[in-house]
């Protein structure tokens, strides 16, 4: 189904806005693959909506407000992908194992932020003791990291509110 002119720009306007791609997609009505085959053809033609992304939000607040903006995006991210690992159908210990992983990417990337930008260190040792009791309890009690699950975003979203 071909889309209008109208609808490619409004799905570069929510991404470049903010929205992740597959979300601007899904408001637009179109496939993330065929918002993705945009974005990529935008590109080759020199429009390249992610540095139209970050230079929207650097203009629209400032640096400080791109650098929550950043945690902010990567936290979103790290949520989108506990959900899915929720509602996905594969084992219970490799769900654990992708967990620790996830707990493990978000904490390396709190701690290189917080070298950029010392407001976040406290978020950074947080997050950090948290991957380490994920970490544990996948090697230990993968029934508690089990029912642990379902508290990863609450627990983040209240580290966030305490040290960001």
């Amino acid at each position: 189904m071909a889309h209008s002119q109208d609808t490619r720009d409004r799905v570069r306007q929510l991404f470049v806005e903010g929205l992740p791609l597959n979300g601007a997609a899904v408001s637009c009505g179109v496939s993330y693959d065929t918002a993705r085959d945009w974005k990529r053809a935008a590109k080759v033609k020199g429009d390249d909506w992610d540095t139209a992304r970050m230079a929207y939000k650097i203009s629209d607040a400032g640096i400080d407000a791109l650098n929550q903006q950043l945690v902010e995006d990567f936290a979103r991210q790290v949520i989108t992908t506990t959900r899915e690992l929720e509602e996905s159908k594969i084992p219970a210990a490799d769900k654990a194992q992708l967990l620790a992983q996830l707990a493990d990417a978000y904490a390396k990337f709190s701690k290189a932020f917080a070298r950029v930008n010392p407001q976040f260190s406290g978020l950074s040792v947080a997050l950090d003791t948290l991957k380490t009791i994920a970490d544990h309890l996948r090697l230990k009690d993968p029934a508690a990291l089990k029912a642990l699950q379902p508290h990863f975003e609450e627990v983040g979203a209240t580290l966030g509110k305490r040290y960001g």
